[in-house]
């Protein structure tokens, strides 16, 4: 007999399992502003993707016709929206439509892991961004039986707008530190020594002292290399595209501000648009310091400790709910040690209270009836299919520095980056309002096209 397979639809930018070529990904901005985005996208689709299930991934930084919305109400049983730091004044107009699109699909809706973004002193909220969250949550909430959010900070937010906790909504932390299910990997710890080969992330628009500090490591911990995330910089050091304007309202000392910095001439400089890449790269190093969050919790599923200094309260919700070590940024003198840090953090916390958080992050998804690939204790009996599917992809390699490349190289770039300029200004390329895939099978990681598979087993 014939089993009917569940459709669900994520939100992602692109789907884990797509192989895009870092022209494509960089130019089009597939990784959603950031390859942080990569980590809690896989994490959630890795879990939802059981043996009757089929994943399809949806973009909503766009708007949705009618036809798009009849099509969703046609071939989906649930739409499962991982978001990061949605509630912030930034992302109001977005939050709205989702809100609008939520209202008009009928079927399930629930969200995963949905953060609020706020300064480590003050507020930045407003009654328009107040507004916005309580028709965000009061939609959702009609499609679901729970909201999952981020941490503490978000909690303390929405009851003051409200809601209550462990009815509306439940702290579930992120979902990327679930890749794995119940067992992180365990750390590597091992003496930080200037021998030591490290990873590092920054942020540009960080205070001074913060740059220094990062400076003060560089030279330190000589075998470093540095991961820029977002696709402002990415495209900075992939083609030398200039900062669009109030992306930075200054440029900080010791920040390697395109490729013709020295740390991206010597190929210190390094970055990603697929997950598996990443986390290889990581595994190679003995650990990761930095201001990104998800630069860091990337490096713990490597296997790397790593310690995060904290610039607001987003970071700081999560680096608490998974006991990641951090520092705040006010707390950073100008003597600060990396070294000191180091010898005084407790790395072992994280994987100490790791199994009883994702046990309720898996009661949070069953309590909204998503079936995962993990039993009631949590075991993930076998190879899951997202894994299974995962290895017959040969995903991009690292992306380099354009001034790190030779002259050959450069002049295929510069080929790719010109035929992807053409589409998107052409607007031919990636206005689909879902991504699906149908080959399984991957193409080679040269040429014009891209390869991966859809999201089923």
């Amino acid at each position: 007999m014939n089993t009917k397979m569940k459709r669900i639809l994520v939100r992602a930018g692109m789907s884990p399992l797509q192989n895009y070529l870092p022209n494509e990904a960089i130019i089009h901005n597939l990784i959603g502003n950031n390859i942080g985005n990569l980590l809690f996208q896989s994490g959630v689709c890795k879990a939802l993707l059981c043996q009757d299930t089929v994943i399809d991934t949806m973009n909503t930084a766009r708007p949705y016709s009618q036809e798009d919305i009849r099509q969703i109400n046609e071939e989906y049983d649930c739409l499962v929206f991982p978001f990061a730091n949605a509630f912030r004044r930034s992302f109001i107009d977005q939050l709205n439509a989702v809100t609008s699109l939520v209202k008009q699909v009928r079927c399930p809706c629930v969200v995963v892991g949905v953060g609020m973004q706020e300064p480590l002193e003050g507020r930045l909220s407003s009654t328009k961004l107040d507004t916005a969250v309580a028709d965000f949550m009061k939609a959702i909430l009609q499609k679901s039986s729970m909201v999952g959010v981020r941490g503490e900070y978000t909690a303390q937010y929405l009851t003051k707008l409200g809601f209550r906790a462990e009815r509306d909504f439940t702290v579930i932390g992120c979902p990327s530190m679930y890749l794995y299910g119940k067992k992180l990997p365990e750390l590597r710890i091992e003496d930080l020594t200037p021998y030591s080969r490290v990873s590092m992330n920054s942020k540009i628009s960080l205070p001074q002292k913060f740059h220094d500090f990062m400076y003060r490591c560089s030279r330190e911990l000589p075998d470093h290399q540095y991961v820029p995330q977002v696709v402002e910089e990415l495209r900075q050091m992939y083609m030398g595209k200039k900062y669009p304007a109030g992306f930075a309202k200054r440029i900080p000392k010791h920040f390697p501000v395109d490729f013709t910095h020295p740390a991206y001439q010597s190929g210190v400089g390094i970055s990603f648009v697929n997950l598996p890449s990443w986390l290889k790269y990581l595994k190679d190093k003995d650990f990761s310091v930095g201001s990104r969050i998800h630069g860091n919790i990337a490096a713990i599923l490597a296997g790397t400790p790593c310690y995060i200094i904290a610039s607001d309260k987003r970071i700081i919700e999560l680096a608490d709910y998974h006991e990641i070590p951090y520092l705040t940024i006010q707390e950073l003198k100008k003597d600060t040690s990396i070294f000191d840090l180091y010898d005084k953090a407790d790395f072992s916390r994280i994987r100490k209270g790791h199994r009883k958080r994702f046990m309720h992050y898996l009661d949070f998804l069953q309590t909204n009836n998503l079936s995962t690939i993990f039993d009631e204790k949590g075991n993930c009996p076998g190879t899951a299919p997202f894994d299974q599917l995962l290895k017959k992809i040969r995903f991009a390699p690292p992306v380099r520095a354009f001034s790190n490349l030779s002259p050959q190289e450069q002049l295929k770039r510069l080929r790719g980056i010109y035929r992807e300029e053409e589409k998107r200004h052409s607007g031919t390329a990636y206005q689909a309002f879902l991504y699906r895939y149908q080959g399984e099978e991957s193409s080679p990681i040269e040429g014009d096209g891209h390869a991966g598979g859809n999201l089923q087993p």
